[in-house]
């Protein structure tokens, strides 16, 4: 009989991203216990970058992302990262990483403050539509190359649904079962809070952190949203409700239907 098995909280700890516990021990040893970290990790297609780049307005803190590399490759903590700017307060943008025990491990050590950031999964297969046609087909959740342009667009919306969305729940769970197993303290936020109501989406996010800021601080953040800065957030069409008004039956079956295999996590962030 299979049985599941929770690290206590010494062994989550001790070891490092690859078991290793004298490298990380290492990193550890030259970063500032007095460091804060907030983490942005988003799910795709969310208003990561938005929401970002609202956060380090808000912050002033350097920026640090926790990867040197993207491209195809899972979006997975580098440690070495950690070591930018250890007597600093830093910010790390978004990145599309799941929740793992060597991710859950750093994020403890560190003590790194988690902002999970989801958005409504059928909108999520509109918006990764466009971006594959409109930014890059280069992305870690599923390989897209020339024959996927030949596809019609049912057809195409599929292969975003078959390659892409199961990417998308063990993102979602993973998060989420390390949160309800008390495995981290995380916040959520949702692209709907978001694009809803900016100014508390940012406040809710600071407060969390234990981050005190003005009401004007905080508006003037949200502000950067205006004029130039709209194409540097890529901020998109972001219409709620876009992808149930797209996705055929079939599609958004085939969608919920990955729900059924964990009856006891809440999907409604996710739109189920």
């Amino acid at each position: 009989m299979l049985t599941f098995v929770q690290q206590t909280t010494d062994e989550r700890s001790s070891r490092g991203n690859d078991g290793n516990m004298l490298d990380l021990q290492s990193i550890h040893s030259q970063v500032s216990p007095y460091r804060r970290h907030i983490w942005l990790v988003a799910a795709p297609k969310s208003g990561s970058t938005w929401l970002g780049a609202m956060l380090l307005d808000a912050l002033k803190w350097p920026r640090v992302p926790l990867l040197e590399w993207y491209d195809r490759r899972e979006q997975e903590v580098d440690p070495r990262m950690l070591l930018q700017h250890p007597n600093e307060d830093i910010f790390t943008p978004h990145q599309h990483t799941r929740a793992s025990q060597p991710t859950i491990n750093i994020i403890n050590l560190f003590r790194i403050i988690p902002i999970v950031l989801v958005r409504n999964v059928f909108d999520t297969v509109i918006s990764l539509y466009d971006h594959l046609h409109k930014e890059a087909n280069i992305i870690p959740w599923g390989y897209f190359d020339e024959p996927f342009y030949t596809f019609d667009k049912e057809k195409q919306l599929s292969a975003i649904i078959d390659l892409c969305v199961p990417w998308f729940f063990n993102f979602y769970v993973s998060w989420y079962k390390s949160g309800v197993n008390g495995l981290c303290n995380l916040h959520w936020a949702t692209y709907e809070e978001l694009t809803d109501d900016p100014f508390n989406c940012v406040k809710d996010v600071l407060e969390f952190a234990g981050i005190s800021k003005t009401d004007d601080e905080i508006a003037g953040a949200v502000g950067i949203e205006q004029g130039s800065e709209t194409e540097k957030t890529r901020k998109n069409v972001g219409i709620k409700g876009r992808g149930e008004s797209t996705l055929n039956e079939e599609q958004q079956a085939r969608i919920r239907k990955y729900a059924e295999y964990y009856p006891d996590v809440d999907f409604s962030r996710m739109g189920l």
